[in-house]
């Protein structure tokens, strides 16, 4: 700044800016010692080397002087005093000259501690950013948005008939590839044409599928496989992925994965290893996606956000009761889709606003795509796309997996591919994603009559005249709610009497026109339709769980005792004392009863008489489900398969057929022709018949418990599923209570569906 004379006005002279001029000089001067260190340092190390190759000379003539000293001495002669003065010349340069070097070799070696320290620093902080796995986790390449702005131009409708369950699709070298129960399927767009991929496993569950530069992920059930160059190859050994059953996969590198896997929480791995991640085992993971530079994780129950080795818990209002499906984040947007529509957050200047789209439809999310402005929706009721705060239908077509590539939206179904080709906008798309507003639903027809192919088996009631011939109990009573219809929006719900209006249901079983329901806190109760009534003699806790045959319902639990139940009696068979440790009951047809303990003991009840029966070898042991006799066969089910007993001490081990890694027999239900079915956590079910052990299908839900009334019924964690001619077809019902068994009425065309929260009532009508 420039200071005047007060007296004069003169200029007296110009002060610089010390701020700014004084870290210039600063640094400058930091450069400039540095420059003089590094000529130094250079100086020293030639003086080293130069006193070296002298103190080396030196040592070599007076080693040689010594030498001819010793030689003369033998002779009996002495060294000459030219000799003597040449030796003592080299013996003192030899000693100057060492000093000399020492004391360069210290000055070099001064600052060796800091260059110690930086060296260490700079291998911790390439550690954090290589090994981190959030700060690589790679954002998913953006796709153009301005076609999709605009309006449908018009829709392609491919048939497809290799999966019964879609849970993901992938555009890759311009060919549409689809995952399911089906394995992998590779759809030519031009052609139509649908072919699968048999370089994979004969029973490969594809659950993800993943892009990474030109390569392709995919990733199922039993592990993880890579597609470049038009081949297959596994991404891991035997024994190098230490869970089988993947679920989800993120690239966050070159061969660096995020590995999601069903029940047993995040792997981290490479191209030749994987580990666990803390703080996330025993949860099955979804999705993923990033935030900054934090790694969100969406699980069965909730969101995990961290920076790749610890994590907690988001905790959000507008997620309570709702089951999460799938989540897509952007630079400031998150979206989750659930089971009661799609939740959006967004970043503001200070912190994070949580909010739903929409009101109403979409209901049941399977999938989202975000690009641009625009959100696609694939759910249950159709797909929808999202932008600028309206909510428009695109197709009422069920949809479970989307795919974007530059041309167009691929929503894949079980029974058809549809593409939507969209007009150009002309709309500036440069500005950055809106804040998401709370929309309105707009009912829109759809751009072309899309009506829903023949059987197509997606998110339908079975037709219950078809199951009349397949049931042989007689009809249900009306309810009283028996006139609502069935609307995912609104749960008809059978009210409950006030002594159960916090129960905790636990089993289910039919009995003539009655149901018979065990609870874990309020005993058990029979419902005939109309109302509720508590059985009398039956513990309030400790006997939750239910076996029956034809005619008869018993009720036991372990250190409870075994009850038979007479009208809305309960009799006492077996004393406490005499089932600690039960682990399984099953009533055979002349009323007797076997018992499968957790040591692996069965003993056999008839006529007021418990005895030994048969005892399962050790090694099966902590593996035991349940207990079975079908056509006079005792069976128990294991982890592995189903143990067949063939003599007195020896047993048969019938293997499920496809992988056994982290199985876990879930669920069982006895059918109706000597046969059993049995559900697996992976979502396999399968059929024992005859000696033979028989893959039925699979669902894309963890399966929770089975029931057979008319035809094979599934439930899931959140959803319900048939079986029909050999695939299994989601309902429209979805729950975020625990499913215990679905019953038509055929005489009315309804469904009860027993939760352990009550009882839900669907209707079949068209």
């Amino acid at each position: 700044m420039v200071e005047f004379c007060r007296a004069c006005g003169e200029s007296l002279h110009t002060k610089p800016d010390m701020t700014n001029n004084g870290l210039l000089v600063k640094w400058t001067h930091h450069a400039i010692d540095a420059m003089f260190w590094l000529v130094d340092e250079t100086v020293r190390w030639w003086e080293i080397g130069r006193l070296s190759i002298r103190l080396k000379s030196l040592r070599r003539q007076r080693a040689s002087l010594l030498d001819l000293f010793e030689s003369e001495e033998n002779f009996g002669s002495e060294a000459s005093l030219e000799q003597k003065q040449s030796l003592v010349g080299i013996t003192e340069e030899l000693a100057r000259l060492s000093s000399r070097e020492e004391f360069v070799r210290s000055r070099c070696w001064a600052i060796a501690p800091e260059l110690m320290f930086v060296g260490i620093f700079v291998v911790f902080l390439y550690g954090i950013l290589a090994m981190n796995p959030v700060r690589s986790l790679l954002p998913k390449a953006g796709i153009e948005p301005g076609i999709f702005s605009g309006q449908v131009s018009r829709v392609r409708d491919l048939p497809l008939t290799l999966h019964s369950v879609i849970t993901c699709a992938e555009w890759f070298d311009n060919k549409l590839y689809i995952g399911g129960d089906g394995g992998l399927t590779v759809v030519d767009p031009a052609t139509g044409q649908a072919s699968a991929a048999s370089e994979l496993p004969d029973d490969f569950f594809v659950r993800d599928l993943v892009i990474n530069d030109n390569s392709l992920f995919i990733a199922g059930f039993p592990g993880i496989y890579i597609l470049e160059n038009t081949v297959i190859k596994p991404m891991y050994r035997e024994s190098q992925l230490p869970v089988k059953l993947v679920n989800t996969l993120a690239v966050t590198g070159y061969n660096r994965l995020l590995i999601g896997t069903i029940g047993s929480g995040l792997l981290r791995g490479n191209d030749d290893s994987a580990v666990m991640v803390l703080g996330t085992h025993g949860r099955t993971i979804r999705d993923f996606g990033r935030q900054g530079n934090e790694l969100w994780i969406m699980h069965e129950d909730g969101i995990l956000t961290g920076r790749g080795d610890s994590f907690e818990t988001l905790n959000l209002q507008v997620l309570a009761g709702r089951h999460l499906r799938r989540m897509v984040t952007t630079d400031r947007n998150v979206f989750i889709g659930t089971d009661e529509g799609v939740v959006a957050g967004y970043r503001n200047s200070r912190n994070w606003v949580w909010t739903l789209l929409s009101a109403g439809r979409p209901g049941y999310v399977n999938d989202l795509i975000v690009s641009g402005d625009n959100l696609f929706i694939g759910s249950d009721e159709g797909v929808y796309r999202f932008s600028k705060g309206r909510m428009e239908r695109l197709s009422s077509i069920p949809c479970q997996a989307l795919a974007l590539t530059s041309s167009f939206l691929a929503a894949v179904n079980p029974e058809s591919i549809m593409m939507f080709y969209f007009a150009g906008s002309t709309q500036d798309i440069s500005g950055t994603t809106k804040i998401p507003e709370i929309g309105t639903f707009t009912q829109v027809i759809p751009v072309v009559s899309l009506l829903p192919l023949p059987g197509l088996q997606v998110g339908r009631l079975p037709d219950f005249r078809q199951l009349e011939q397949a049931s042989e109990t007689s009809a249900l009573t009306e309810s009283a709610a028996a006139t609502a219809t069935f609307s995912p929006l609104e749960r008809p719900h059978v009210p409950l009497p006030t002594e159960l209006q916090r129960p905790v249901f636990s089993g289910i079983a039919r009995k003539d026109n009655k149901f018979l329901l065990t609870t874990k806190n309020r005993g058990a109760w029979t419902y005939d339709g109309n109302a509720w009534y508590q059985v009398s003699g039956v513990p309030q806790t400790g006997a939750h769980s239910m076996a029956r045959n034809s005619s008869n319902c018993f009720v036991y639990g372990s250190s409870a005792g075994v009850y038979q139940i007479i009208d809305n009696a309960a009799q006492l068979m077996i004393s406490a004392t005499e089932t600690q440790n039960l682990l399984h009951l099953s009533a055979n047809e002349d009323n007797s009863l076997l018992l499968l303990f957790r040591d692996g003991s069965i003993k056999h009840f008839k006529n007021d008489i418990i005895s030994d029966k048969l005892k399962i070898p050790d090694e099966f042991a902590g593996e035991f489900h349940s207990l079975w006799e079908i056509d006079k066969r005792c069976l128990v089910l294991v982890d592995k398969g189903v143990l067949l007993h063939e003599s007195e001490h020896q047993w048969n081990l019938v293997f499920f057929k496809g992988r056994l890694d982290n199985l876990k027999v879930v669920a069982a239900e006895p059918g109706p022709d000597k046969n059993l079915f049995i559900a697996l956590n992976d979502g396999r079910i399968f059929e024992y018949t005859a000696g033979k052990l028989d893959f039925t299908g699979v669902i894309d839900d963890q399966p929770v418990s089975l029931n057979y009334e008319g035809c094979l019924w599934v439930a899931g964690r959140d959803s319900l599923y048939f079986l029909e001619n050999k695939s299994f077809v989601t309902t429209p019902f979805h729950t975020k209570d625990l499913i215990l068994g679905a019953f038509p009425q055929i005489d009315k065309n309804n469904l009860l569906v027993f939760t352990d929260a009550g009882v839900n009532l669907l209707s079949g009508r068209q």
